[in-house]
């Protein structure tokens, strides 16, 4: 019985440490306001959202700047990328490491939550397929001299594909 207890104990707990995706726990009259001017405004619960840029967070330094990858030969890509952990890109593409390779533009930052002020949060503004977007956000930690991201929230054209609860208020 103490067996019992004891491995029931232990799956409670290594289910409620697993990342888990809040952005489906919203509907778009609830996150989403129209303004006088017509606009629409994000007002739901993901901290990470790029319309709380200044408001939330913001942007502490740019580790790169703006660029079309598909333009440059992979040297340069190479180049314009060298400062950034080969842990990021493969977290950014949930394991692709072309993704970023293949993107329309990029932009890399670093920023910091004012709700969140402990993780290390980076953002990429990714541009794919002529005109669209989408900001992922990762959390970087090292653990015994390891690197490690945490995807955290990836927010498409505005709306939030994914929110992990270490991010949502």
């Amino acid at each position: 019985m103490k067996s019992l207890i004891t491995l029931l104990a232990l799956a409670t707990l290594s289910i409620s440490t697993m990342a888990q995706d809040m952005s489906r726990t919203e509907d778009y009259d609830s996150a989403y306001s129209e303004q006088a001017d017509g606009s629409i405004v994000y007002i739901g619960k993901c901290l990470a959202h790029q319309d709380y840029e200044n408001k939330k967070f913001k942007v502490t330094s740019t580790l790169v700047n703006y660029f079309e990858p598909r333009d440059l030969s992979d040297r340069e890509y190479n180049k314009k990328m060298r400062k950034i952990e080969k842990e990021l890109i493969l977290e950014a593409g949930r394991g692709d490491a072309e993704f970023l390779r293949t993107a329309d533009d990029i932009t890399i930052e670093r920023i910091k939550s004012s709700e969140t002020p402990d993780l290390d949060l980076y953002r990429l503004n990714v541009g794919v397929g002529g005109g669209n977007g989408m900001y992922v956000i990762l959390n970087r930690s090292v653990v015994n001299g390891k690197v490690n991201y945490e995807f955290l929230a990836e927010i498409f054209d505005g709306d939030v594909e994914y929110c992990d609860q270490k991010i949502w208020k």
